[in-house]
């Protein structure tokens, strides 16, 4: 895959304390008091069933301050406004897109024009970036969760409008859960919203919805809820479009930026919209800084390094060690005029590995997929390659607490003994570590191991390749991009040959690559998934039995195991930290056993390089998509300004 996607690394602050929805007392918002001076809800008719109105949602009990803050930390007091940011592909897509085809980011079908989730579109509520377990008001300026769980009421913003200049209003709300949570949105997002049953309209600013069960974390996906005007779907002569049918339309939303011109299926610029509503909330002080930022997207993947070379790109986001190492410097860099810094994240790295298909008949017996595991001589590729820039993925939650480590406790006993026969034995005792190739024989000593296991899987090598009882030879396809993951997969991809595996690296084009993800027509290839501060609804999505019977789902691997589907649920409701991390800790290790995939590498920090003519905020978020980090928060440098420091993180 893409060299963008080979080091993406997403990490979050995990706060110790009761997992308990918290709801912040009102403390910001005037219009709110008064609601409850008088002791009335628009649209309820009896307060006690509907809660009490708030304006800060979190997980944590130990949430920041109940008030909202004047501004996010992160951001900048009074950055200055204005000029253009020029941005090459958007990488904070999985997988990278290098054309669109679509306005509309929701669906299934197509890609997506670049960044338009964050420049077009608004949630009901905002979460932090030091903390994703906190929302603040944004679309809605207070919330009300009723005592059993079961629903929660929104109350939006008065101020809040559209692009065309009518208010956002609940009609509008529920239309969007309606479009968002069915066919033909992509599972990625209507994914999120599973746990809301229904959304109602009780009246022009106020909705409510009704989750399917009294999970904590029904309330936050309700307000990370996308919303979009029902005139985006009213055609000129006043018919209807069905949401499938909103591909070339461009969005009504309520987001800071309108789209102001595409020159092809590879360019597009964004214009600040002068009358955007919310420019003033607390959440959005100090964001939205430049006004246009424009996308080229190319294809060929050392065009955008030579574009910001020369002066075309402002902004590169690295993922090669070696590109970082080798092709960041220069005249531009010892003058000045172009910076590179790697800034730090923190939190639960990004899961990355070369993925199995278990859909294929020859990966579904584990002892396989381990021997191909074993044909991956990472310590040789970091120390040849990556100039030792990297450390070794183990699983899906490292550098957390919600890591599997050592053996299971009794807590993880407790829920994996009703489980052990759907289990491989080696889920009880101590966590397998990756394998490592130190030492004069390390290789040998792990091909001689992957070759026995194929043995006693019944693949046996006849006329120079491994076969299988009925005389069929093992072949392996590894889809990539050849956009800087080739040369690693080459390495790969002769040691699997030492054991008889007949295996190819495939180069295509990653639009067709993205499709054939969509409908799960691969072998193996490298994929990543972006960490969330908290496990939780994305696990059914990335690896619940439904999704993996679901094309555009993000269960590339396909699994299949209803114990699997168990420990998802005892993460989802989990009542307290520590049972959340007991149950992660759990579904780790068993997802590790299973060996979905062979696990790469990751890093603990950002590589950005960037023109003088943008510049940092003060402060770095403790968590951040890379470049919605710098589209979002970063701004034109000031006239004059002194050269760039080094911050000190």
């Amino acid at each position: 895959m893409s060299a963008f996607l080979q080091n993406a690394k997403r990490r979050a602050r995990i706060r110790a304390g009761v997992c308990a929805i918290v709801f912040a007392q009102v403390t910001a918002m005037a219009h709110a008091a008064s609601h409850e001076a008088n002791g009335t809800t628009n649209g309820a008719s009896n307060n006690e069933a509907q809660g009490h109105w708030q304006t800060t949602l979190a997980l944590f009990d130990d949430a920041r301050p109940a008030a909202v803050p004047a501004r996010l930390p992160y951001a900048d007091d009074t950055p200055p406004r204005g000029g253009t940011l020029r941005l090459a592909n958007y990488i904070d897509a999985t997988p990278v897109v290098t054309s669109y085809d679509s306005l509309n980011p929701f669906l299934l079908r197509g890609n997506a024009a670049p960044a338009a989730p964050i420049l077009l579109f608004e949630t009901l509520m905002q979460r932090s970036l030091d903390d994703v377990s906190t929302q603040y008001p944004l679309l809605a300026d207070r919330v009300a969760i009723a005592p059993d769980g079961l629903s929660a009421t929104f109350h939006l913003n008065p101020a809040a409008r559209f692009s065309n200049g009518k208010p956002v209003t609940a009609d509008d709300v529920v239309w969007s859960f309606e479009c968002l949570s069915r066919a033909p949105t992509s599972p990625f997002y209507s994914g999120r919203y599973a746990l809301i049953r229904a959304a109602h309209a009780l009246d022009a600013q106020t909705v409510r919805f009704d989750f399917r069960s009294a999970q904590r974390r029904a309330v936050l996906d309700a307000g990370d809820l996308y919303v979009f005007s029902r005139d985006w779907a009213r055609t000129p002569a006043g018919g209807t479009r069905s949401f499938d049918q909103l591909a070339t339309v461009p969005p009504i939303a309520s987001g800071p930026y309108l789209i102001a011109s595409r020159a092809s299926n590879r360019e597009i610029v964004y214009r600040r919209d002068p009358h955007y509503w919310g420019a003033d909330l607390p959440v959005r002080r100090g964001m939205f800084n430049f006004d246009t930022v424009s996308f080229r997207l190319y294809s060929d993947d050392s065009a955008p390094l030579q574009a910001f070379r020369a002066g075309d790109i402002d902004a590169m986001f690295e993922g090669s060690a070696e590109q970082w190492t080798r092709n960041y410097s220069g005249p531009g860099f010892a003058a000045g005029t172009l910076h590179k810094q790697e800034f730090a994240e923190q939190g639960i790295s990004d899961a990355q590995g070369l993925f199995f298909n278990l859909r294929r008949k020859k990966f579904q017996d584990p002892r396989v997929r381990e021997a191909v595991g074993l044909a991956l001589d990472y310590e040789w590729i970091n120390r040849n390659m990556f100039f030792g820039q990297y450390e070794r993925s183990q699983g899906f939650f490292d550098d957390s607490e919600f890591a599997a480590r050592g053996a299971p406790d009794a807590d993880e006993l407790a829920l994996l003994e009703p489980l052990r026969a759907k289990l491989p034995p080696e889920v009880f005792g101590e966590v397998p570590p990756q394998p490592q190739t130190t030492g004069r024989d390390g290789l040998r000593r792990n091909l001689a191991r992957a070759e026995a296991l194929l043995d006693s899987a019944g693949w046996q090598y006849r006329d120079g390749v491994l076969r299988d009882a009925s005389g069929a030879p093992f072949t392996i396809e590894l889809l990539d991009d050849g956009t800087g993951m080739q040369r690693i997969l080459m390495v790969i991809v002769r040691n699997l040959r030492m054991l008889g595996i007949d295996a190819r690296l495939r180069i295509m084009d990653q639009t067709v690559i993205n499709e054939r993800l969509k409908h799960f027509d691969f072998d193996m290839t490298t994929l990543g998934y972006r960490a969330a501060s908290v496990p939780g609804g994305e696990l059914a999505r990335r690896f619940g039995s439904e999704a993996a019977q679901t094309p555009g789902s993000e269960n590339y691997a396909g699994v299949n195991s209803p114990a699997v589907d168990a420990l998802i649920a005892d993460v989802q409701h989990a009542h307290s930290e520590h049972a959340l991390v007991t149950a992660a800790r759990a579904l780790d290790r068993v997802l590790r056993c299973d060996r979905i995939m062979v696990p790469e590498w990751h890093i603990t920090h950002a590589r950005v390089a960037w023109n003088r003519r943008i510049a940092p905020p003060a402060r770095v978020p403790k968590q951040y998509p890379w470049m919605d980090w710098v589209i979002g928060w970063w701004h034109a440098a000031p006239q004059n300004a002194p050269a760039f420091a080094q911050r000190q993180e």
